[in-house]
Parts: C-alpha cells; sequence; structure tokens
C-alpha cells in the first residue's frame, strides 16, 4: 500500500516538475507579436469635415418700397444677365409724386433765376437771395427723393445668374423692410457657376489648414461624384455650438469647387476632405507602432525594432500621419522589423525583451495613394 501511495506522489511530482519546465521554455521563447517591415511610401494627411453647398455670389431680391406687384418679368430656373428688368410695381403714386417734386423743381430754379439776376443788379437784398436760393434747395432735395422712390418701383439685376426662387404674385403687396424686419424677398437669384462648400472643421485642425489646400468635395445626394475643389477662405471668428453636454468650437471653411456641375444645388450636404499635407518616397510604419514612451525621463515617440529575438525600444522621429501609416523621418532604417501589435503586448513590452514572431504584416507599409488621415471632428470628439 505504501509503495502505491509513493509512485502516485512521485507520478504527481513529474507532473508538476514538467508543467514548471514547459511554463519556463515557453516564457524564454517571448513573447508572441506582430510585426511590420520599414518600408518606403506615400502618406496623405486629410482633415474632414461636413457643411453644404453655396452659389458663388447669391442675392436676395427685396422690396425697398411699399408697393403692389404688377409685373414679374421671370419664372423660377430662367438665367438673367445683370440690368435685366426683373420685377415692376405699381408706380402711379409714386410718378405722381415725382411729377409734381419736378413741378416745384423747375418752378424754384427759376425763381431763383431772376433772384439771381436781380441781386446782381442790387434790386434785392442778399439776404432775399438766400431765402430762394433755400427754397430752390429744398425743391431739389424733394425731387430727388420721389425720383428715387420711382426707381424702385422698377427692379433690375444685380448680377447675373439663374432665378432659385421667386415669392411674390402679380398682385401682392411687396413691404419694404424695417427695424428688426427685413422686409418682403420677392426673388433669389444666384450665379451657379461657381459653387462653394461651406464646411465646419475643429479648431485644432485650424493651423494645418490654408487657403490654396486642396480638397475633395463629396455631395450626399451624389455619393458617387467627387469634385476637386481649393480651400479660398478660413474663418477667423469661431462659430460656437453646444451638441448634447459638450461645447464645440469650429470655424468656417470655404472651399471652391473647381468644375461646373449643372446637377449641383445650393444647400446640398457635402462632406470635404481637405488635404493638408502630402509625402512621397518617405519611410513608413503602421501607426500603431509608435507611441509616446519614457526615455531618459523624457516623453518622446517611440517604436520597438525586433533585433536577435528581442524588443529594443527605439527613439524615433514622426512626420506626417495618415489613418494607417506615419512617416518616419529618423530612428529606423529602410528594412527594420517593427513591432505592430498586438495592442495587450504592445503596450506591456519592455526593452531588451524576447519576443517570437507571430506575424508579418504585409499590407501595413502599402502606398496610401488618395487615402489619408480622415480626421472626423464630430467623430472624434464624440458627436454624431
Amino acid at each position: 500500500m505504501n509503495k502505491k501511495k509513493l509512485l502516485i506522489a512521485a507520478g504527481a511530482i513529474v507532473i508538476v516538475a514538467l508543467i514548471v519546465i514547459l511554463n519556463i521554455s515557453q516564457r524564454d521563447t517571448g513573447e508572441k507579436v506582430d510585426v511590420a517591415v520599414v518600408k518606403r511610401g506615400s502618406v496623405t494627411s486629410i482633415v474632414t469635415a461636413s457643411g453644404e453647398l453655396k452659389a458663388g455670389a447669391q442675392v436676395n431680391i427685396s422690396a425697398e418700397t411699399i408697393a403692389r406687384v404688377r409685373r414679374v418679368h421671370f419664372d423660377e430656373g430662367e438665367t438673367v444677365k445683370k440690368g435685366d428688368l426683373l420685377i415692376e410695381l405699381d408706380d402711379v403714386q409714386a410718378d405722381a409724386t415725382r411729377k409734381l417734386a419736378l413741378a416745384n423743381l423747375e418752378q424754384a430754379t427759376q425763381d431763383r433765376q431772376r433772384a439771381q439776376a436781380l441781386l446782381e443788379k442790387d434790386l434785392i437784398s442778399q439776404e432775399s437771395f438766400e431765402r430762394i436760393d433755400l427754397t430752390y434747395k429744398t425743391a431739389k432735395a424733394s425731387y430727388d427723393q420721389a425720383l428715387d422712390a420711382y426707381r424702385k418701383t422698377r427692379i433690375y439685376a444685380p448680377i447675373s445668374g439663374k432665378v432659385m426662387k421667386v415669392n411674390v404674385e402679380v398682385g401682392e403687396t411687396a413691404v419694404m423692410g424695417a427695424l428688426n424686419y427685413g422686409g418682403t424677398v420677392m426673388m433669389t437669384i444666384a450665379d451657379m457657376s461657381r459653387m462653394i462648400a461651406v464646411v465646419k472643421i475643429d479648431e485644432t485642425d485650424v493651423p494645418d489648414v490654408k487657403a490654396g489646400k486642396r480638397a475633395r468635395v463629396y455631395a450626399d445626394a451624389l455619393p458617387d461624384s467627387v469634385y476637386e475643389g481649393e480651400v479660398i477662405k478660413v474663418g477667423l471668428m469661431p462659430v460656437k455650438s453646444q451638441l448634447a453636454t459638450v461645447d464645440v468650437t469650429d470655424f468656417e471653411v470655404e472651399v471652391e469647387l473647381l468644375e461646373f456641375s449643372p446637377i449641383l444645388r445650393p444647400g446640398m450636404s457635402v462632406k470635404a476632405e481637405i488635404i493638408t499635407s502630402e509625402k512621397t518616397d518617405v519611410m513608413t510604419i503602421p501607426i500603431q507602432a509608435s507611441g509616446k514612451r519614457q526615455i531618459a525621463e523624457q516623453l518622446v515617440s517611440t517604436v520597438f525594432i525586433v533585433t536577435d529575438g528581442k524588443a529594443k525600444l527605439t527613439e524615433v522621429t514622426a512626420g506626417v500621419s495618415s489613418d494607417t501609416e506615419t512617416e518616419i523621418i529618423s530612428g529606423v532604417a529602410e528594412g527594420d522589423t517593427v513591432i505592430i501589435g498586438p495592442y495587450r503586448v504592445l503596450s506591456k513590452l519592455k526593452d531588451g525583451q524576447k519576443v517570437r514572431v507571430e506575424k508579418v504584416n504585409e499590407d501595413a507599409n502599402t502606398s496610401m495613394g488618395n487615402t489619408g488621415l480622415r480626421r472626423t471632428v464630430r467623430v472624434a470628439r464624440g458627436r454624431s
């Protein structure tokens, strides 16, 4: 019986010893890691923002006097040229006022001419002439005012473009603007030959976005269409909004489309990809390979290079980043093998620790081409 117990105990000891030996040998082989090879390629950094289209020039035609609409010369969709007569308002009262003011002005002009002749012959005093001259000036001002009111009954196109909206019908009364009231907007004209995407970018992206930067614009209504554009304006004042409980500070950016499309309309929702930086033929690594770590009590950009089966912590100088790659200016050489994951291992990895290559990522270092860093501000800041 004792012999049987001894055999069982010996067997248990052997099993425990084998488990310990296997664990030690497995630990000695190092952590399993995924790696990628440093290659040369292209990196494009992009800021993505959303907004809407507007015409390069858009004018709302409002009434400047109170009068009934007598005639509308153009319908929606028609093209007008600068100076074309758009709308005629009832001018009976304005014309009568103008004619009365003109008669008064003619009488005042004659009185002034006679007074001038009498003054030169010293037949009237200077004081009498000044009263007659004042009457003339008053009549002249009244006529100018009446003529202006009469001219406002005929409304002409201030720009060339397309009639986008007609808001009045013949017989309606147009009302001019007053304090806190804009008056009747009778017609809207837009120059459709120039289209501008007005988008909002986060304040953190403003330093990277400048006038002259290239962009690509996508209209939500036309998902398969891409329009090349160029940044023409970056707002100087912020546009603040509140989404849920988060205060957001954005800046407006205007991107002019470089090609004309009759399909596009003002007010369409768009997304713009603004290319802030492009690099070609540079050394790149997968973006997940680099991170900030302490070296010599300083927080610097680093990567782990696999050397002789060990992870070597190396300081690097990073450049432009995309959503998958980072440009490395110095610190690694083409052909080096960098550790890219898994994250649970990479986050705890130590300098000099043994590693075992589990997988080589062949696709991590391909050229970015037209794909770039899509820093969608609203996603990054927890907005929908």
